[in-house]
């Protein structure tokens, strides 16, 4: 087959984070070409990506090829050509060779039983799967928390958490699946998305005016079985395991009264968490925060490093107090700008954290002395 280096090249990138590092199957180190597209598979998730002069069939190794072909001029035709297990990469002055597996050990694609798919807006379902990751649990004890919970309907509900927080978000896509009240995606494979959606060129935008080609939105096809998701958009396809087991209601966590409230700057909050984090990781983590009707203090203190207190400026509807662990503050406020809003009962409930169009958020408390 031969095809341009740079066409390759991007395939490659594309399709880079996909490639287990330490793969169950060997095999899976490889890009497998052929029949018009670049697959990669991780044995939970599969990857296709159209790419033009992929005839015929050949392993690809990503790491090595992967470096050479920086080396090499783009626009070079490469002629690629792979006999039993060896592999032959070609071009105008220089060639190379690799021992490869037969192409005849890579897993096939995962095949989707449903032909019924749903598109809906991707500029607003994947930057909002990709808002949730960071509440998603890292161990494998109760599985159905490890991943991203869609709350199938006419306005699909997102959620993820691990027992100590937890995302949330509706979105206005309506997403009805005959038969499936819910689905789990796991993390690894929002990740995945989160990267080809960002690395994979936007098809032309449609439209007759100028303002209907800026509004265009960037669509992507869902299609679900029993247990997996097929994602497609432009000349990508991602299939996925789902998580199996029904997950907990993360709405119903969710507070239904009005609660007391206060409102502080993003900027501000930042910078005194900031200030009390030494004694804070010396002392199990915890930050203190309480504040009157114009003013919250933020403070940490521990044997080892003493004792910081800052304050900042509110506006609370009453006083009140509550800790939190500040590694879930810093994260929870990274790059954030503007106003906050955190809503609280007591000290020994859960705050909600309210922030422009991010997801809605909820701490657990920390149970201190104060």
């Amino acid at each position: 087959m031969k095809m341009r280096v740079d066409t390759l090249r991007v395939a490659l990138e594309l399709l880079k984070p996909i490639v287990p590092r330490q793969p169950t199957l060997p095999v899976l180190k490889n890009i497998l070409l052929g029949e018009g597209r670049a697959e990669a598979i991780d044995l939970e998730t599969a990857v296709s990506v159209d790419i033009e002069g992929a005839d015929g069939k050949c392993l690809i190794p990503l790491s090595p090829v992967l470096d050479l072909l920086k080396r090499v001029h783009g626009n070079e035709l490469l002629t690629i050509e792979q006999k039993a297990k060896h592999l032959k990469l070609a071009w105008s002055d220089g060639s190379a060779s690799f021992d490869v597996e037969s192409p005849d050990d890579f897993p096939g694609f995962p095949a989707i039983k449903t032909e019924k798919q749903d598109r809906v807006n991707g500029d607003t379902l994947v930057p909002a799967l990709s808002s949730m990751l960071g509440y998603c649990a890292s161990d494998d004890s109760r599985p159905v928390l490890s991943g991203v919970i869609l709350f199938l309907g006419k306005n699909l509900e997102i959620a993820a958490g691990d027992g100590y927080r937890m995302g949330y978000k509706s979105l206005p896509i309506n997403l009805i699946i005959k038969g499936k009240a819910n689905a789990i995606v796991p993390a690894p494979a929002i990740r995945y998305l989160t990267h080809l959606w960002a690395k994979t060129p936007r098809e032309a935008p449609s439209g007759d005016t100028i303002a209907q080609i800026v509004t265009s939105k960037r669509m992507v096809d869902l299609t679900f079985d029993d247990d997996k998701l097929r994602v497609r958009f432009g000349r990508v396809s991602m299939v996925t395991k789902l998580i199996q087991g029904e997950p907990p209601d993360m709405k119903a966590l969710l507070p239904k009264d009005p609660q007391p409230q206060v409102k502080f700057m993003a900027m501000d909050f930042e910078r005194a968490v900031h200030a009390v984090q030494t004694p804070a990781k010396d002392n199990s983590g915890i930050v203190r925060c309480s504040w009157e009707k114009k003013s919250m203090s933020v403070s940490a203190k521990s044997e080892k490093s003493g004792s910081i207190e800052t304050a900042i400026p509110v506006e609370a509807d009453e006083p009140g107090r509550i800790g939190f662990n500040v590694k879930y503050l810093l994260e929870y406020i990274k790059g954030k700008e503007g106003l906050i809003t955190m809503s609280t009962q007591s000290e020994k409930t859960p705050a909600l954290f309210r922030h422009s169009t991010s997801p809605l958020v909820l701490l657990m408390p920390m149970f201190v002395e104060w």
